[in-house]
């Protein structure tokens, strides 16, 4: 009997082992972990920080196919069960909740890792109040300003309404600062800045969607003031195209808009300078806006995820992110990188109080129900009528 119990128990140990293993490391040899990321510079730093790794690891190899970020989470859903999905992936930020769900990718279980990188990146790699992934890149939009005309660019709307007074001429269509008054991803200052963050603090509650609360009331009737004060033009006049050559011409000396500008704006020679989004009156901070997160994801179908995740971690490391910046120009969400260039810096200081794009379903109902809700408002519709209205159509959705 002793040596029937001893027979079953090594049988026993052995299929713990087994399984252990599949789960943790399928070997302890020579690994090849597969890459997704997109075409380009993206890809020349995967490349990059590949080899650097398998320099300090030369029994991990790496296996590089592109996939473009907004493509990987459909992709690791087909193959990621089929044993023919990536390690090592990357993703925005707003498919973590159906990549969570679906069973698609693993905790990031790395100590105080959260702790070196700005919150909103932090809040984008988190799910459910668990940290899943490691951001490579952060993107918002902040204030850019023409050094021609503000040697230091305003802190306050009430200093850009004040320098309207002197500053707006109509018939040639001067305005003290511009954005596009009819899209609701620029216009979400004017919801968070007054106290009504979109979905909760979290944004991630469908039932507190805060879009006719007192708060976004208040954001909303300031928003509607500003037609008046500083940007008499009808919203469907304003668009990005209007903007854009506006600030270049240096008829609009403000204008607030993302880093995807900072290219087409030095090549015209504009002489401008970012900053955070002026403060809203009464209030002490600059308003969240809306913001993307890069972020990279360990599959739950590597068969080496611990190799998996020290790659994740390993990009995401100061001095790996900042040539990760050299190569790509996306900003790092670190807090403790500090890039040369005072361009990106601009975006990087808004970056700290933004807040990521929610992730859940009935996101897809704000952009359609706010953005004509906003439209509205500019062009003079009472604010309180519309913004129920556009409550409602939230509520219908869940």
């Amino acid at each position: 009997m002793k040596k029937i119990f001893a027979v079953l128990l090594l049988a026993v140990l052995a299929a713990v082992l087994v399984f252990t293993g599949c789960k943790q490391n399928k070997a302890d040899g020579p690994v090849t972990l597969k890459i997704w990321e997109s075409e380009g510079p993206e890809k020349d730093f995967m490349l990059w920080a590949a080899a650097e790794f398998t320099k300090l690891h030369p029994n991990i190899m790496f296996e590089y196919e592109p996939v473009g970020s907004n493509d990987s989470r459909s992709k690791i859903e087909l193959d990621g069960p089929a044993g023919a999905g990536a390690d090592i992936f990357v993703a925005p930020h707003d498919h973590i909740g159906a990549l969570v769900s679906g069973g698609h990718i693993l905790v990031n279980e790395k100590a105080g890792f959260a702790s070196d990188f700005v919150d909103a990146a932090v809040t984008g790699s988190t799910y459910n109040g668990k940290l899943y992934g490691y951001p490579v890149g952060i993107e918002t939009y902040a204030l850019f300003y023409n050094k021609d005309v503000f040697s230091t660019p305003p802190k306050t709307w009430e200093e850009i309404e004040t320098f309207a007074k002197t500053w707006t001429n109509k018939s040639k269509n001067k305005y003290a600062i511009a954005w596009e008054p009819a899209n609701a991803y620029f216009d979400y200052i004017f919801m968070s800045g007054f106290g009504a963050p979109l979905f909760g603090p979290e944004g991630n509650d469908r039932n507190q969607h805060n879009i006719n609360s007192a708060g976004a009331v208040a954001g909303l009737k300031y928003f509607q003031k500003l037609r008046k004060s500083i940007l008499d033009v009808p919203s469907a006049d304003v668009s990005g195209d209007f903007c854009n050559s506006s600030f270049i011409d240096g008829n609009i000396p403000l204008l607030i808009t993302g880093p995807w500008k900072i290219a087409d704006f030095s090549k015209a020679g504009v002489n401008f300078g970012i900053a955070e989004i002026p403060v809203f009156p009464g209030q002490k901070n600059p308003p969240a806006s809306f913001s993307g997160i890069r972020v990279a994801f360990v599959s739950a179908y590597s068969e080496h995820p611990a190799q998996a995740a020290a790659f994740a971690e390993f990009i995401c490391s100061k001095e790996i992110l900042e040539k990760r910046y050299e190569l790509t120009k996306q900003i790092p969400p670190r807090k403790d990188i500090s890039i040369k260039d005072p361009l990106p810096n601009g975006i990087l200081a808004q970056a700290k109080f933004a807040t990521p794009m929610p992730s859940i379903p009935e996101m897809g109902t704000y952009w359609s129900a706010m953005g004509a809700a906003f439209a509205s408002i500019w062009d003079g519709a009472d604010v309180t009528t519309q913004l129920n209205s556009a409550a409602a159509a939230m509520e219908a959705a869940k």
